[in-house]
């Protein structure tokens, strides 16, 4: 699967309302082409804050929640993670291991159902 943190998106670093951070894929104009076309949008990244407290109650980084979420779906083989710092690899290869329960699944797929794009 090709981005499965959605260009960041899925890591919970972009507030809805606000600019992109300047150190931020978003803030490239060389590289957000894509990102803001089809992904940035306050509905899609107040959708994303709203999984927060899940990662948090799981004791996971939002990416590793979002791996975890994309990585069991029987379309996906694997997953281009795109990491820009050594600790994003580490964190991201974390959620290899982690597999979520069916309320769980439930409740992202609840909460992201009218922002998914399938």
């Amino acid at each position: 699967m090709w981005s499965p943190l959605a260009q960041g998106v899925l890591t919970g670093k972009y507030q809805p309302g606000q600019t992109p951070p300047p150190d931020s894929r978003a803030a490239n104009e060389k590289m957000n082409w894509y990102m803001m076309e089809n992904l940035f949008s306050d509905r899609t990244i107040t959708a994303v804050q709203k999984l927060k407290p899940i990662a948090q109650d799981l004791k996971l980084s939002m990416p590793q929640l979002a791996l975890s979420w994309v990585l069991p779906d029987e379309r996906v083989s694997s997953a281009i993670i795109g990491a820009s710092r050594p600790e994003q690899i580490f964190d991201n290869a974390a959620a290899s291991g982690v597999q979520l329960n069916g309320d769980v699944l439930a409740a992202i797929d609840q909460i992201l159902t009218s922002v998914v794009h399938r």
